[in-house]
């Protein structure tokens, strides 16, 4: 019975080391909610995060590009060098948090937006003794 017990206790310490490990990487792979970052935006300074919205505002001046991200709960800019989405549109972004980004007269809590990883072109391979053969 005592062994019994001792499995039970064992199984249901594993079972809560992966829900704890689950949890934790979850908000890792599903983003962080946009209202938990405007509620403490302190905390989040400087820090990378990844967030799931739907575009609100498009904002194109020349020296930035920036999209108003909402998730229903809060609202959050995200500032990109590649394409401005549509407004509607459902988008996951991934950058650093900076608290305070002037935009022309505004004032917005903003993610700078991670630059996308290109794939490098491949090389092209020279045969040994300098030329194709």
């Amino acid at each position: 019975m005592r062994d019994a017990l001792t499995r039970c206790t064992r199984a249901g310490l594993v079972l809560l080391a992966l829900l704890v490990v689950t949890v934790v990487s979850c908000d890792r792979v599903m983003g962080t909610k946009i209202a938990k970052i405007a509620a403490d935006p302190r905390s989040y300074d400087g820090q990378e995060v990844t967030v799931t919205g739907t575009v609100t505002e498009r904002i194109d001046i020349p020296s930035v590009r920036c999209y108003v991200l909402s998730d229903g709960e809060g609202s959050i800019g995200v500032v990109t060098k590649g394409n401005l989405p549509v407004p509607g549109a459902k988008v996951k972004a991934r950058g650093r948090v900076q608290q305070s980004f002037a935009i022309g007269a505004r004032k917005l809590l903003v993610i700078i937006e991670a630059p996308k990883s290109r794939p490098t072109p491949p090389r092209n391979r020279v045969a040994p003794g300098g030329g194709p053969h």
